[in-house]
């Protein structure tokens, strides 16, 4: 069972109205710092040396505000070059720049960021699809490092430049126009979940100490093992819609078949700073299709927290969550994924993505809490806890009320999207998401 202490400064922010005034999170003297490392910051150094792109969380005018990001922290696939250090592209270009990164342009003193990773967006080996496994489920790995996101400095711009550009080749054809520059993530607070018990607090200098190693308690690994030959994934994968749609469409369409998102808040536990966690998402079902996903936060999770206190929030979410295929055989071998967006990078604007703001609504009548089961039941069949009444611990279901949103899917900046435009739009006719068979 996790459950140790964190990490985190228990100043309040002297102003929460935009990210670069608030007070950081304490900077690590080092990523080198001598500690013993546990299973758990193995498991979180394996999860970023797996993963090619994240949400990354800040506050603009005092409320969550997320961009997608490809991230990298190592110049090659060997074990040992992953040295755990959180390196990014960002585009400081006003034109150009994502919400969440827009503010970035001047942060050579750094901003309060946090970025969520989640075990969902892994290929169909490593992810969660193959062991049957929802997206909230605590065997599937959360992880969400929250610190200082900063411009780099002196060798540290070469060295994640290099890790970038091996991950990321496309990066190297990226425009200069768009005034891109290597930016690093210093956690200070690393949060995660990957077995039943609570989230695991990991130390920063245990997280740096770790040798990546994915860690699968023994109980949750002869679930999986059970769960992966037998089950038939609901999940969806998704050929990308033709190009002659609405933007609209397109937004409505990415939140019809998503099944889980970053959820970003203000955080109660870090004194008010940035936050997000992976949640399990539903939209309705065909001509029920609301546009406005609901979810469910267990009592204990600190999300809810969060939530009660500030219910302003945003819900992100992307393309890129929807990639993998169902699995053919080439003599005898399971063929292998396509690539995340038909091989675009998850940062490249083509690659849709979708941020919801607005608040969270808590769902309290009879008729609201049993449309939103419905729904789960209807989209995450190995999330049973979610369609029938939540968590043992006790939760709470709700939906977002959307009050401003950003997409992105073509190049030229965001889409000419209102709020209002999106909701009308339909998602239904657009070609629907391949279902996935997990591997035998």
């Amino acid at each position: 069972v996790h459950g140790r202490g964190g990490r985190h400064s228990s100043t309040d922010p002297t102003n929460p109205h935009h990210c670069m005034h608030m007070p950081l999170l304490p900077l690590l003297a080092s990523p080198a710092l001598l500690a013993s490392s546990s299973p758990e910051a193995e498991t979180a150094r394996w999860m970023v040396a797996r993963s090619d792109w994240g949400y990354v969380t800040t506050l603009t005018d005092g409320a969550p505000s997320a961009a997608v990001l490809s991230l990298s922290d190592s110049a090659c696939s060997d074990a040992a070059c992953h040295s755990g250090r959180l390196f990014f592209y960002i585009a400081t270009s006003v034109a150009a720049s994502q919400p969440g990164a827009s503010s970035l342009a001047d942060a050579d003193s750094g901003c309060n960021a946090s970025l969520t990773l989640s075990q969902a967006a892994l290929n169909r080996s490593t992810g969660c699809e193959a062991a049957a496994l929802d997206p909230e489920d605590p065997r599937c790995t959360k992880l969400t490092l929250s610190g200082r996101l900063a411009r780099t400095q002196g060798p540290a711009t070469a060295l994640g430049r290099a890790a970038l550009f091996a991950r990321h080749p496309q990066m190297r054809r990226w425009p200069a126009s768009h005034g891109f520059e290597v930016f690093e993530l210093r956690p200070a607070d690393v949060w995660m979940i990957d077995f039943y018990g609570g989230g695991a607090h990991i130390p920063p200098g245990e997280y740096y100490a770790a040798t990546p190693r994915h860690n699968v308690p023994p109980s949750a690994a002869s679930t999986a093992a059970t769960a992966a030959t037998t089950a038939t994934a609901a999940a969806a994968t998704a050929p990308p819609p033709a190009r002659n749609r609405s933007s609209a469409s397109l937004a409505r369409w990415l939140v019809y078949h998503s099944g889980w998102s970053s959820l970003g808040t203000v955080s109660v536990r870090l004194g008010g700073r940035p936050w997000s966690n992976v949640r399990s998402v539903a939209d309705g079902l065909g001509a029920n299709s609301t546009g406005k996903p609901v979810l469910y936060l267990p009592f204990p999770d600190p999300s809810y927290r969060d939530i009660e206190a500030e219910p302003r929030a945003s819900l992100s979410f992307s393309q890129a969550s929807l990639a993998g295929a169902a699995p053919g055989r080439a003599g005898g071998q399971a063929s292998p994924p396509p690539p995340t967006c038909g091989g675009i990078d998850p940062e490249d604007p083509t690659c849709a993505r979708l941020h919801l703001s607005g608040t969270l609504r808590p769902l309290t009548t009879k008729a609201d809490v049993e449309s939103a089961e419905a729904r789960f039941c209807a989209r995450h069949p190995h999330a049973r806890w979610l369609c029938e009444g939540g968590a043992h611990t006790g939760g709470r279901y709700y939906a977002i009320e959307p009050t401003s949103l950003v997409f992105f899917d073509d190049y030229g900046g965001a889409a000419a999207l209102s709020v209002a435009e999106y909701l009308a739009a339909s998602p239904l006719g657009l070609p629907a998401p391949r279902p996935r068979v997990a591997a035998a």
